[in-house]
């Protein structure tokens, strides 16, 4: 698991983007931080970002705006 320091004005989904290359990944990590929602997020909130094979097409992208 890789630990991900936030950075002023960061959100979830571009973190999740930046990291795994895609966001449908987005509810395996917010499993694994059960204490961050999908708001803005303070600096220096740490995120752990487990291992995802994202090799395997999911069937759908999470988008938490249109």
């Amino acid at each position: 698991m890789i630990t991900y320091t936030t950075k002023e004005n960061d959100v979830l989904d571009w973190i999740v983007w930046k990291h795994y290359g895609t966001t449908a990944v987005l509810e395996e990590v917010m499993k694994a931080n059960p204490d961050i929602t999908y708001e803005k997020i303070s600096a220096g909130t740490v995120i752990n970002l487990p291992y995802i094979d994202t090799t395997i097409k999911p069937k759908k992208e999470v988008r938490l705006w249109n």
